[in-house]
């Protein structure tokens, strides 16, 4: 069980989960003010998208850990688990039946919500993860912006799900539309935090990897235009995600969410710090400890929207 939840990356799914609780019960409902699950999705409906979800992401990465698990055992060394704890046709076999179950769950609550059309999103999403495994990442810069964008998905998901819910009742629609342009600005403020701090660590992991990318013919940013470039890459990345909180920050001060104004000096604080530290940073263990604080940078900020729930 513990090597099933390593393989599945149970920290990355948990991190995926809470944000799609957290858009729907702590910022949408609450600025078009309803109660949870008063109108809209129901409690059945919000998880199935849920787990339509979290499948798709566990069948991507079980395809991602299959396409790299020669790299992986030289960049990773006895953390890897295709081939050895795990037979590569078992990690098929999970691939198949996760990404096919995750598909069949998206169009069953596209159903549910009178939009079948929009159940291509989640075909559109396992055929993302497949090219990218098997032929994006190997793309410089591509790659980086493919899983960065498939990151914030699932906050968009989450809001177009509510909004198609809320459509197919006339009465309830009427008396939450007021909300809508807060909710859209608050969604897409979550959305572009998600995107940049994603495609950064991204970015950092391609240097991390580099030496194991570039012995099997894996053409990264990294192996393609060196580190040095890389790392400008990063630090940019990094100057703009601090150029959106301050952004963010504007917002709230003129929306008077003070609260969140000043959890988000904290937000400053860190990519400060993080810009500090990638440009120090020389040695791979200092890529993968930036890799591992951009992962903690989007966790907080992520949880910057129980405080919307108190602020509307």
């Amino acid at each position: 069980m513990i090597s099933f939840l390593k393989l599945i990356r149970w920290p990355n799914l948990l991190i995926v989960l809470i944000s799609m609780l957290l858009i729907l019960l702590f910022v949408i409902n609450p600025v078009l003010g309803s109660g949870w699950f008063a109108v809209g999705l129901s409690k059945l409906e919000f998880s199935l998208l849920i787990l339509a979800t979290l499948f798709i992401t566990i069948g991507g990465y079980l395809i991602n850990d299959f396409f790299d698990m020669d790299a992986d055992r030289f960049n990773k060394p006895g953390k890897n688990q295709v081939g050895l704890k795990w037979p590569v046709s078992t990690i098929q076999l999970l691939y198949w039946v996760f990404t096919i179950g995750g598909v069949g769950l998206g169009v069953l609550v596209s159903w549910m919500v009178n939009q079948i059309n929009y159940s291509l999103i989640f075909v559109f999403s396992a055929g993302m993860l497949w090219f990218y495994s098997e032929r994006y990442q190997c793309i410089p810069v591509v790659g980086n912006i493919v899983v960065a964008f498939l990151s914030t998905l699932s906050f968009g998901l989450v809001w177009l799900y509510q909004f198609f819910a809320l459509s197919s009742d006339a009465i309830g629609f009427t008396h939450v539309q007021a909300g809508f342009p807060l909710a859209n600005r608050l969604v897409l403020i979550y959305m572009t935090f998600a995107f940049v701090t994603s495609f950064l660590r991204e970015v950092l992991k391609d240097i991390e990897d580099k030496e194991g990318d570039e012995k099997f013919g894996c053409n990264t940013m990294a192996v393609v235009y060196g580190i040095e470039k890389s790392k400008v890459l990063a630090i940019l990345l990094t100057g703009l995600g601090l150029a959106a909180t301050i952004w963010i920050q504007l917002f709230f001060m003129q929306a008077e969410f003070w609260m969140l104004f000043g959890y988000f000096f904290l937000i400053d604080l860190l990519f400060i710090i993080c810009l500090i530290q990638t440009i120090r940073a020389k040695k791979k263990a200092d890529f993968r400890k930036l890799s591992n604080y951009v992962k903690w940078l989007m966790v907080i900020g992520i949880l910057s929207m129980i405080l919307i729930y108190f602020e509307v």
